[in-house]
């Protein structure tokens, strides 16, 4: 069946009527010799870097004038771009790594290339569910230019380029030996940063037949402190509209007593006495926080390329990185859920715990009460995860030509290994009797006490592993030709060609960690595989001189969800050189990743219980819980499937001023996600398929008794499957805008403004339910713009660069419930500017400085019940950052 299904592919592609024009290969319309390019969105060389779809190229010299030190730093500068994870997630099932994605949609569904080829995803897959590349495995020292291809490429690329094409491309045939170097450091001295590299080529293929290209690169960050700077040195966030984030649970910490709901600082607090969020008195300290990790990396790579005859070439690309990521979090703590008995205790700390007060008004403790604990292990170090990734990949094939066609062969190994070691984890058997025993009096751990002897605090600790393999193995083959043959003095150009990969993924967890016996934490554990094959064709057919149309049908068979066939439609008009007019039309299956098919995930989540919330009188952020989270894959899983539309135009009236503007559809059906908890919650009382994925404490007649209304127990945990939700909907603008102002002898003015526009982006929340606007909310702004002005004059450029973000409801999703008045409460649209100086010092050494938010703009926060923090870039709300970096060439 499958070789039948792929032998029509190919019979469909070859007998396709052909009609074509297009100008000759070697020489433009002045005769001069010019070079035919493969530009992302195609297989098949061109004259023209402009064709039937958007395609965005970011070069070297680009790059380096940002002072952008990571690929997703670079990546998170772009308004069509939306950063997913940047590497300083505390709390993702994926630390230390990098994603991004396009279109406001998931990672999952953009493809990133290396060279034109696929990488493996990273071992530890975001959310169980969200598999990606990490970009950290991507030095941004070795890339010499990205190409961004903001369009559904499922027919030529794979059906995961759903909603584009990220392609990094390294240099080839380089000759020389060069230097680079990059500092940057925050104004108040923190994060710090430091990369090195060095690149060099040996030999010319088109003199000595062949050529080897290595490029060494080191990096190397610090982490940022909140001590360090005015946003987040106080970690009482009331005045931004937030909750008051400092900690109830050290030095010594607080009690509640389970009994009456009634909270009070444990005896000898170091810290300040104060009514904490829930009313009740606590332990306020201002905590010390590392904001971001510290990351160490360094890469080799290397491109051997030798020449057999004049057109044909063997090559082999090898590249390793490995990269370590170091996690300090906060002390360990307690499990939450612990309630520990005074029965019988002999501890005199409980005796000096505030009683019932002489007018009723506080029922205090009394002996028997049952104690909630709210107390760090502060007599140990912080819990802190090291996460080591090791990247190999090696590809190695042939490129020619036979006959008139280009040809390529190439087999390709990619293995991302990952080891995540976490020290102090809190053992829960272990802690909770060594607690409950200090609560007696018979020993253990005696929270009356300022410090506990590490022969205490030592048994309860432990050292947890998690280790992952992600692997991706392929084989490829492709043919084109510009000119196929030639209709009315016009030539075809046609490529086509076969892929044959295996995928596998094996995240093993700790087994403690497995066991549900490590206070605090979740545990993923994946295991899974498949085969895939494919074909695919590609013609361009200039119908008219000014008419060119592209054709591309894919046909991909998975081992395990058969075939699919992604066809994709586009044209690009010239009616006037000045003038292009371009729209496609393709469709793409996406088939579930290999953790939505086969994970079991336990992590954390933040919900909003509002059927306790009323009664207690919690509003905003003081209404969020954290709750454990359950999930678990589904081999009943659909693929996901789409539509994706596009339309758009690029005019140049004059040579230095062009502009663009392509407007984009993707709708999609059967897409995969998690139940939301949310809406779980929401649902409690009207669905009993929802009410029994809900587990509670048992309730509390005390705090019922002093809370009308109340009659619920604390929520503690919430179980949501992976299904196929609905569909999902996006439409948007992006706009390119240039223009160069010469000045004359005293230089020019280089103008740029980009902007990405979303029109709709709707959702579905559940199965049967119909999409819903998720648009004008923290995720899903309705717009992003650049705006760069250069003064350019002889080897050197002053530019100012303004990002700005859409001003917003204050609420992180439209379709969940809150106080009107604190979603009404809109979050400002924010601008940071940049300046960069770069300047051609002599004929080897170029140099550039530059500031990033310039001006030390004060970050945005959001106050919302499930979102209570800052919602600007990490690097931006810590304030005004330098850099400096040299490039030498020898």
């Amino acid at each position: 069946m499958k070789r039948t299904l792929l032998a029509s592919s190919i019979a469909v592609l070859i007998t396709l009527p052909i009609v074509a024009y297009a100008e000759d290969e070697s020489t433009d319309g002045d005769g001069n010799k010019v070079e035919r390019v493969v530009v992302t969105g195609s297989n098949i060389s061109r004259i023209n870097n402009e064709g039937p779809t958007a395609v965005e190229i970011i070069k070297r010299s680009d790059i380096e004038k940002t002072g952008a030190s990571t690929v997703v730093e670079l990546l998170g500068r772009l308004p069509s771009v939306s950063v997913q994870l940047d590497g300083n997630d505390k709390a993702s099932f994926a630390p230390g790594a990098a994603s991004v994605g396009l279109r406001g949609l998931d990672p999952k569904y953009t493809l990133i290339l290396l060279n034109g080829r696929r990488l493996a995803n990273y071992g530890f897959a975001d959310g169980a569910e969200n598999s990606f590349v990490d970009l950290n495995n991507l030095p941004l020292a070795a890339i010499d230019s990205i190409e961004i291809l903001r369009d559904g490429a499922s027919a030529i690329y794979g059906s995961d380029a759903v909603a584009g094409v990220i392609n990094f491309k390294t240099r080839r045939n380089y000759q020389g030996i060069e230097a680079t170097t990059n500092l940057g450091a925050n104004e108040k001295g923190d994060g710090r940063t430091a990369d090195a590299s060095v690149t060099a080529g040996w030999g010319d293929l088109d003199k000595d037949g062949k050529n080897l290209l290595v490029t060494l690169d080191a990096f190397n960050s610090s982490p940022l402190l909140s001590q360090k700077h005015k946003a987040t040195a106080d970690r009482d966030f009331r005045r931004f509209g937030g909750s008051d984030g400092r900690s109830t649970s050290d030095y010594l910490g607080s009690l509640q007593d389970y009994d009456t709901g009634e909270g009070f600082p444990i005896p000898g607090c170091r810290g300040s006495v104060e009514i904490a969020s829930t009313g009740n008195p606590a332990c306020l300290t201002n905590q010390k926080v590392q904001l971001s990790p510290s990351n160490q990396r360094i890469g080799l790579s290397g491109i051997y390329t030798i020449q057999i005859n004049a057109t044909d070439e063997l090559f082999t690309e090898l590249g390793f990185n490995h990269n370590k990521t170091i996690t300090q979090r906060g002390f360990p703590t307690f499990d939450s859920t612990f309630l520990g008995s005074t029965d019988g205790s002999t501890n005199p700390g409980l005796a000096v715990l505030p009683g019932p007060s002489e007018d009723g008004s506080l029922a205090g403790f009394t002996p028997g009460d049952t104690l909630r604990v709210f107390r760090d292990i502060y007599e140990a170090s912080h819990l802190t995860d090291v996460t080591t990734s090791n990247t190999l990949r090696l590809v190695t094939g042939w490129r020619g030509t036979i006959g008139k066609w280009d040809s390529e062969l190439g087999l390709s190994f990619n293995q991302n290994k990952l080891s995540s070691e976490t020290s102090n984890a809190v053992l829960k058997d272990v802690s909770a009797q060594s607690l409950q025993d200090g609560i007696l009096g018979n020993g253990g751990y005696d929270p009356f006490v300022y410090a506990n002897p590490m022969s205490v605090v030592d048994p309860m600790l432990t050292t947890t592993q998690r280790i992952a393999v992600s692997r991706l193995s392929s084989i490829d083959w492709k043919m084109s030709t510009p000119e196929l043959f030639t209709l009315n003095e016009a030539p075809v150009g046609f490529a086509w060609g076969v892929q044959a990969s295996h995928e596998t993924i094996n995240d093993s967890p700790d087994a403690k960690e497995e066991a549900g016996n490590i206070a605090g934490s979740g545990a993923t554990a994946s295991k899974a595989g498949r085969s895939l094959y494919s074909i695919y064709g590609e013609l361009n057919i200039p119908v008219l001189k000014q008419l060119e149309a592209q054709f591309a049908l894919r046909d991909d068979y998975y081992s395990d969800f058969g075939n699919a066939f992604n066809p994709k439609l586009a044209f690009a008009w010239r009616p006037m050189k000045e003038v292009l007019v371009r729209a496609s039309a393709t469709t793409s299956f996406k088939a579930p990743t290999l953790p939505e098919i086969a994970s079991t995930a336990a992590g954390y989540n933040v919900v909003a219980d509002f059927a306790r919330c009323g009664p207690l009188g919690y509003i905003g952020p003081n209404c969020a819980y954290s709750i454990r989270q359950y999930t678990q894959g589904n081999p009943d899983l659909k693929a996901e499937k789409a539509n994706n539309y596009s339309f758009g135009f690029v005019v140049q009236p004059l040579k230095d001023l062009s502009a663009s503007l392509d407007w984009y559809m993707i709708n999609q059906r059967n897409t995969i996600q998690a139940e939301d908890p949310q809406f779980i919650l929401d649902h409690e009382d009207s669905s009993p398929e929802f009410a029994a994925l809900i587990g509670r404490d048992p309730r509390n007649p005390g705090l019922e008794a002093r809370y009308p209304g109340l009659n619920k127990g604390r929520i503690k945990s919430i179980t949501t499957p992976y299904v196929n939700v609905g569909k999902t909907d996006t439409q948007g603008l992006d706009l390119d805008l240039k223009y160069v102002l010469s000045l004359g002898q005293y230089g020019k003015l280089n103008l740029r403004e980009v902007n990405s526009y979303t029109l709709t982006f709707k959702q579905s929340t559940t199965p049967g339910e119909q999409p819903v606007s998720r648009l004008d909310s923290i995720y899903h702004p309705k717009w992003k713009n650049t705006f760069r002005i250069g003064y350019e004059y002889a080897s050197s450029e002053l530019a100012f660069t303004a990002r700005t973000s859409a001003g917003t409801k204050n609420i992180t999703d439209p379709t969940y419930s809150q106080d009107p008045e604190i979603t009404d409460a809109r979050i400002p649209s924010y601008t940071v500017w940049d300046m960069n100086y770069n300047f051609k010092a002599t004929d080897h050494l170029t140099l550039n400085f530059g500031v990033n938010n310039l001006f030390d703009k004060s970050p945005v926060y959001g106050s919302t019940t499930y979102l209570d923090d800052f919602i600007t870039p990490l690097n931006d709300h810590v304030g005004r950052y330098y850099y400096a970096n040299m490039r030498y060439k020898f």
